[in-house]
């Protein structure tokens, strides 16, 4: 099977570069270029090198290394249609490559004024293949602004032009291995926003998981297993590498590339001789993102969340596909995230009496509680002012419908392993990025609190080597996910790891969690850090105060799980002692994790920002 391994990653480890030539106005830097907006252009945002014309740019290849392939993209970002109008409806630019003097790339962009599409999107640098590079060879970058005619333009204003995605990479051919019960496949379920407690498996009055209850009773269920976070992007990150937010970096829409050097689930897997293929249903876990590294095959879309019915065949037909060689297979599916979608047999059965226009109401009353809106300035609930208890109901009975209908395709995909007589070869994980507020600040949503509701999610795992039937009590944290599998392909992530005593109690389990766009006490898009350490759990706010306020002391609430599964009851005040003992333990826990590599952190680019936006992570 064919390997791509980046030797490096020179965006997030550039070389030393050589500025030969500069735009007096603006010099180059590594900023995030967007070249289109449109999905059906290839403009997605990215790392780059940004070159406003004219510039040139030479760097040497490591001559310590090996024969490498370059990989880059030209692109100009969206915002250089705003430079053209009436008078000058576009403008050309061209880029150019020599590698050791002599020219090996040459292309051309031309970008029309606002307003029309303005026609730029990547091209790839040396095509499909890349360009060829050898230990010692210098490569020679160039942007160039011309006129009509071809020729250089005079008084060239500022752009956004110049290289993305660059790195270095070595190609590959593995051979693949074969799954057996001691070598088993792996097949990774991560049902997006997706709370523990709406379970069945876990709990819930109403049987919205028989698939998962039939996993459980031959598995191990994790009763508090708990996200690194409460959103997608940082806790799927960190279920890819075994890593908390602060370590792999991955934290806000400023910081939401995987970086090439974090070694993933899906890299250790290949590695081992393992196929692997992933399809997320996610905006957020795309390529464009980082998230496929490792992947042999990686179905995506930039644009929107697909339910899982949208490519499920392609799924079935893959497995059919691959049955003869030992695979890992990712799939991030999204029925419980808005915008909700049961299938109809799911609506039926939770959510028959809510109006046809359940799926708009969610998402207005999502709007309407939004940014704090739902507190007066003094902390008083107006939740009952902003919505009905009936429409309460009804968004709670849509949620279970979305429940089970994500279980319905857990429960196909388990069939076509039984059918596929896969089932004994297979390890199966079940779990989800992060649960769902439904109500209980005031919110419907995620990432605002590091709440139970939020970090409390579904663990379960089935197939050779589990345990049948156990339940484990212990905190345990999904980050423990990528080291307990990737010790199956014989190369744990980054750290030694023990995988039977993933399965254990241990006294001394403890688990962190975190959001950058926390809410706290009506402040908004504030860090909140929690941890978790037996039945206790302490949250702290480092600018947190009370109501309306900030202060650089911060703020912390403690509560007791055993006493008070629902977080409601504050203990910070009636036991001072446990309180200095956990947040000492968290101060220490945090101050400890430091990043593997120290990367910056870049502007959000038009893409991401559009996406957040349409998506309902951003934007009023």
């Amino acid at each position: 099977m064919p390997v791509v391994l980046v030797t490096r990653d020179l965006m997030s480890d550039p070389p030393a570069w050589e500025v030969v030539r500069a735009n007096p106005d603006a010099a180059p830097e590594i900023e995030v270029i967007c070249p289109a907006l449109r999905h059906e252009l290839d403009g997605s945002d990215m790392i780059a090198l940004v070159m406003p014309p004219p510039a040139e740019v030479s760097f040497s290849v490591d001559a310590k290394g090996a024969p490498a392939t370059l990989r880059m993209r030209a692109g100009v970002d969206i915002t250089a249609s705003r430079l053209f109008g009436e008078q000058v409806p576009e403008g050309i630019f061209a880029f150019e490559v020599l590698l050791n003097g002599e020219l090996v790339h040459a292309n051309r962009v031309t970008v029309r004024r606002a307003g029309k599409d303005s026609g730029s999107e990547w091209s790839d640098v040396g095509g499909a293949e890349g360009l060829e590079v050898e230990p010692g060879d210098v490569v020679t970058l160039r942007t160039l602004a011309l006129a009509p005619d071809g020729t250089p333009a005079r008084g060239t204003p500022v752009a956004y032009a110049g290289f993305g995605g660059m790195r270095l990479e070595r190609r590959l051919e593995l051979p693949r291995t074969r799954s057996s019960p001691s070598a088993p496949n792996v097949v990774l379920v991560v049902m997006d926003t997706l709370r523990a407690d709406r379970l069945s498996t876990y709990g819930h009055g109403r049987a919205t998981s028989p698939a998962l209850d039939a996993l459980a009773e031959r598995g191990v269920v994790f009763e508090n297993a708990c996200a690194t976070a409460s959103w997608t992007w940082p806790s799927t990150a960190s279920i890819f590498t075994g890593l908390q937010p602060e370590e792999h970096g991955v934290q806000d829409s400023s910081s939401s590339f995987l970086a090439t050097e974090l070694d993933t689930i899906a890299e250790a897997m290949q590695r081992g001789g393992v196929t692997t293929a992933g399809w997320s249903g996610n905006p957020l876990i795309t390529r464009s993102r980082n998230f496929a590294q490792g992947f042999e095959r990686f179905d995506d879309d930039m644009e929107d969340f697909r339910k899982t019915g949208e490519f499920f065949d392609r799924v079935l037909a893959w497995l059919d596909e691959t049955a003869g060689t030992r695979f890992f297979l990712y799939l991030h599916l999204t029925e419980p995230h808005r915008p909700y979608a049961p299938l109809p047999e799911g609506r039926a059965l939770f959510a028959a009496d809510a109006p046809a226009t359940i799926v708009d109401d969610a998402t207005s009353i999502a709007q309407r509680l939004d940014k704090g809106r739902s507190w007066t300035e003094d902390g008083r609930s107006l939740l009952d002012e902003l919505t009905t208890e009936e429409e309460r109901r009804h968004v709670l009975d849509i949620y279970d419908a979305c429940v089970w209908s994500g279980d319905h395709w857990l429960g196909e995909l388990l069939s076509a392993l039984d059918r596929l007589e896969l089932a004994a070869e297979t390890l199966v994980v079940f779990t989800s990025d992060h649960g769902e507020e439904l109500f209980e600040r005031n919110y419907l949503g995620h990432s605002k609190t590091v709440h139970a509701e939020l970090v409390r999610v579904p663990l379960v795992l089935a197939g050779p080597g589990v345990p049948a039937g156990r339940r484990v009590a212990a905190p345990t944290s999904n980050s423990d996910l990528a080291r307990f599998l990737t010790a199956l392909a014989g190369a744990p992530v980054d750290r030694a790891f023990d995988p039977q005593g993933f399965f254990g109690e241990g006294g001394d389990r403890r688990v962190l969690y975190s959001t950058e766009k926390g809410s706290w006490n009506g402040h908004q898009n504030t860090t909140i850090r929690g941890i978790r350490a037996g039945d206790l759990a302490l949250q702290y706010a480092p600018r947190g105060g009370p109501w309306g306020s900030t202060s650089p002391e911060g703020d912390v609430r403690l509560y007791d799980l055993a006493q008070d599964p629902a977080e409601r009851d504050d203990l910070a005040a009636r036991r001072p002692d446990e309180l200095a003992q956990l947040r000492a333990m968290l101060e220490r826990e945090f101050e400890a994790l430091e990043p593997r590599v120290e990367r910056a952190r870049y502007t959000t680019g038009a893409a991401t920002e559009h996406l957040l936006e349409r998506i309902g992570y951003a934007g009023d």
